[in-house]
């Protein structure tokens, strides 16, 4: 299993929200996870990061074009992603996707939001084999 890791580390105690909280959550913000991943497939970095906190992007520029370059060439075209759910720690909401792409059918992503600014991912966290 391999994992590639762009947030701050914290703890991982988390309470997770309910189907119904999550989902009006995740409603919220799925177009801006879905930017990511067809930006991924497009190698468009600066759409890419267009919705991503600004020290964030700006501090892991590297990390997130090396990240970008690892699933656009190893996992082909993004295709789709679903919901598992959504929790909150501390100050970040995550959102966690099971996510399709075109040599990857399974990859488990995890997308950090600042509890004040739900629209500026500050992490992110992929998992797959």
């Amino acid at each position: 299993m391999v994992t590639l890791t762009l947030a701050a580390c914290a703890p991982r105690a988390s309470t997770i929200l309910s189907p119904r909280e999550g989902a009006a959550y995740a409603a919220e913000v799925d177009d801006i996870v879905e930017n990511v991943l067809v930006s991924f497939s497009e190698n468009d970095y600066a759409r890419y990061t267009r919705d991503m906190d600004e020290g964030y992007a700006k501090d892991m520029k590297s990390s997130l074009m090396q990240v970008a370059d690892v699933i656009s060439a190893e996992f082909g075209a993004y295709q789709v992603m679903t919901l598992d759910h959504v929790e909150g720690r501390q100050l970040r909401q995550i959102v966690v996707y099971h996510l399709a792409f075109e040599k990857k059918p399974d990859v488990i992503l995890e997308v950090y939001f600042n509890i004040f600014d739900s629209k500026r991912i500050v992490g992110t966290y992929w998992e797959y084999e």
